[in-house]
């Protein structure tokens, strides 16, 4: 038999075995071949082995150097022959294929990947008596192959790259048995909550099993329990041994760490059909904090395993096979994947438990407002984790049904602004008609749609939700239109009726200022993603200072004023039915709800200010590099990075020739006024943000940028550096929206 024959004769041994149930599967060749020939009559064998030799290919090589040198003579260099059935289609797919540079399949063709079966009858993959550093090393090699998955590479280039994890059920070491299970079992879980979640897209995470069946006949329970007996074996070795004490317990906490990690996990995907209790939700916590404790050990104690070899692209010595799956993958540009060091493995392990224990404080949230806070916040933590953004989600909106999302959407809209038709105590709310037309305001599946992907885009990567984002404005578009019509009824009606309030456009603030959130994290996330050029900071920061900030800090004024007056209006119910006791007469006046809130964006529109009007100085002097003016056209650009807003009614579009009038009105006070303008606005920022107690880490980080600003504006303003040409520095380490200006 050929070599080419005996290597379909292994592979179709391989997938015989794979075709069997775990418990059942044969652990020997020679058990292989009897299962064959068991399930085969000797037609069946007869075909097979016909289907072989037809499927062996027979080269007949012919030598085609003269021809081709005789047909190309009459072709200058660089011309091509084109010809109706041979097209550029056909002529890139000729480049690629076979190509080393650009198959997949012709890639290190110099060594054979080593296989489960030929591994262990060579004596390369031991199933059983391993020692407790060989199997500190595996594991550590696994943890770090599950991390590089979760980085964005590919099951068949990560984790299935590992032997072991072929035929769990051959192994014979108890404690690696199970422990491959209970990876099966996480890898399964991990892809369950990632696309049910859906934020992420193609370079984040590649969904695909390459045909690997992740074990559906192993049952959470058995995985859980499996773990916990190895780890009960193995303390009791540590007993009676106490020279290996210390060694077997290293290996106990990554067993201890799989078997916590995937209760956490089966825990939580119980939401999809039943919520969690307050009790379960603080038990998956402990059970973090819990997993936080193994971190440290499993830390000091990776040089006790295995270690991979120098210049090998294996991760450990012993259960690997780089190459092993090269056939399973697409016949494209090869990609090269490198594992994850083990110290940087085990850091990302704990980072994903404590971002983890942040996802679950999600459930505290009561409404909309607080939980799209929190969804941004967390998408600027958590970075590119893709797992714990898809936790997140997962969590939060399997605490709403679909139909329960409406009534909390109303509920929402009740707090952030309080509109008269739905509070019991107005007569508004009494109306049939105009409780009606809430009702299909909300239960229109295309506004509701609209809230539901706004806290899906937040978890996205970051890129990837700016891009979202300006889709997004469209939806708001259509959704203000709608709100406007649902004022409009509701003010006719309130006019109708006898009710002291004056009512409102409460459902179209509370759109506009979910809107206005949207433009300002697209165009803030353009800083963060350096999207800009330094010369397109001025506009950029033109637009937050002069119009985006500004109808923020109104629109919540707004809500803030319409809430007061509704409770004075409540209070003045309750006097005249003698219902207010005598306490209620030395009552303190009402805190401001979104006083806080208020405060922040102002701070945030005077550091947007500043910006502009330090960059106009700047400009003044000539220390902005300028585009060429053959190649640049400004109207262009301005129109290009606000088209996102042109579908907006409101707030309007700004156009271009609004930011050149106003830009030429301020050049004409000098760069020394300019600077000092800037310095007073950093100035002022620096004193809200003081002002606001409590502040939290994203103030603190902007009170710095502000205080580093403003001495430099002061500088500037008194000459320093008055000749110099050199552009400034925008250093955005302190702060990923808001730089600090460096001028050398």
């Amino acid at each position: 038999m050929s070599d080419n024959q005996s290597e379909l004769v292994e592979e179709s041994k391989e997938e015989v075995m794979g075709a069997f149930p775990d418990e059942n599967r044969p652990e020997s060749e020679e058990e292989t071949t009897n299962v064959m020939n068991s399930n085969q009559t000797a037609g069946e064998q007869s075909d097979q082995a016909t289907e072989i030799e037809k499927t062996t290919p027979t080269y007949e090589w012919k030598d085609i150097t003269k021809e081709f040198f005789v047909a190309i003579k009459d072709l200058s260099l660089g011309e091509l022959m084109h010809h109706e059935l041979f097209g550029l289609f056909e002529a890139m797919s000729a480049i690629e294929m076979m190509d080393p540079k650009m198959d997949a399949g012709m890639c290190c063709k110099k060594e054979k990947p080593l296989r489960f079966h030929t591994a262990v009858s060579n004596g390369e993959l031991k199933l059983d008596n391993l020692e407790y550093r060989e199997l500190i090393g595996v594991f550590d090699s696994i943890y770090a192959c599950l991390v590089s998955w979760l980085e964005g590479h590919s099951l068949a280039q990560t984790l299935f790259t590992c032997l072991y994890m072929h035929f769990p059920h051959a192994i014979e070491e108890k404690s690696l048995k199970a422990f491959c299970c209970s990876i099966y079992k996480l890898t399964d879980y991990i892809r369950k909550f990632i696309t049910h979640a859906s934020v992420f897209e193609e370079e984040d995470f590649q969904p695909s099993t390459f045909a690997y069946t992740l074990y559906p006949d192993v049952s959470d329970t058995k995985a859980c329990s499996m773990l916990k007996e190895a780890e009960d074996e193995l303390s009791r070795k540590a007993k009676s041994s106490p020279e290996s004490a210390e060694i077997i317990q290293f290996v106990v906490c990554r067993l201890k760490f799989a078997r916590i990690l995937l209760q956490i996990f089966v825990t939580l995907w119980r939401m999809k059909t039943t919520p969690l209790t307050e009790t379960e939700m603080n038990d998956v916590v402990r059970q973090l904090n819990n997993l936080l404790d193994i971190i440290p050990v499993m830390r000091k104690s990776i040089d006790r395993g295995t270690q991979p070899e120098a210049n090998s692209d294996a991760p450990n010595p012993m259960g690997f096979s780089p190459m092993v799956n090269q056939r399973l993958l697409p016949p494209t540009f090869p990609r090269y994947t490198k594992i994850k060091d083990r110290d940087e493995s085990v850091s990302f392990l704990e980072e994903l438990i404590q971002r983890l224990k942040l996802a679950c404080k999600v459930t505290s949230c009561t409404h909309f407002y607080t939980a799209l806070n929190f969804f941004m916040d967390f998408s600027k933590k958590s970075g590119q984790c893709l797992l714990s953004r898809s936790m997140l989600r997962f969590i939060y909106l399997n605490l709403f049904s679909v139909n329960s999302f409406t009534d909390y959407l109303k509920e929402s809209a009740k707090i952030f602004i309080a509109p008269p038709v739905l509070m019991s105590r107005n007569a508004l709310s009494s109306n049939p008609q105009a409780r009606e037309c809430v009702e299909s305001f909300f239960n229109y599946t295309p506004n509701m749609h609209t809230m539901y992907v706004f806290l899906q885009i937040c978890g996205y990567n970051r890129a990837r939700q700016r891009d979202k984002l300006a889709r997004l404005l469209e939806e708001f578009a259509k959704l203000q239109h709608e709100a406007q019509r649902l004022d409009t009824y509701l003010y006719m009606q309130d006019s109708k009726s006898e009710s002291t309030s004056q009512y409102l456009a409460c459902f179209g603030t509370w759109v506009l200022y979910q809107c206005l959130r949207a433009m300002e994290l697209y165009l803030l996330s353009g800083l963060e993603l350096e999207l800009y050029s330094v010369h397109e900071y001025l506009y950029i920061f033109w637009y937050l200072y002069e119009f985006l900030f500004g109808w923020i800090v109104s629109s919540l004024t707004r809500a803030e004023s319409f809430l007061l007056d509704q409770d004075c209006i409540v209070d003045q119910g309750k006097q005249a039915t003698g219902a207010k006791s005598r306490k209620s007469k030395s009552k303190k006046k009402k805190a401001k709800p979104y006083f806080r809130e208020i405060l922040y964006n102002q701070a945030l529109q005077n550091v947007c200010g500043g910006f502009y009007k330090g960059l106009t100085g700047f400009v003044k002097d000539g220390r902005i590099q300028q585009p060429a003016a053959i190649f640049d056209n400004e109207k262009i650009r301005f129109d290009h990075r606000f088209a996102p807003f042109a579908c907006l009614k409101t707030p309007p579009m700004v156009p271009y020739f609004e930011f050149r009038l106003m830009r030429s009105h301020l050049l004409k006070l000098s760069s020394a006024e300019l600077y000092l303008a800037a310095a007073k606005h950093f100035h002022q920022g620096r004193t809200i943000l003081e002002s606001i107690p409590n502040p939290d880490a994203e103030m603190l980080d902007i009170l710095r940028v502000t205080k580093v600003n403003f001495v430099v504006m002061n500088l500037l303003a008194n000459g320093h550096k008055k000749d110099s040409k050199v552009q400034p520095e925008f250093d955005f380490s302190y702060h990923r929206y808001f730089p600090v200006i460096k001028q050398q």
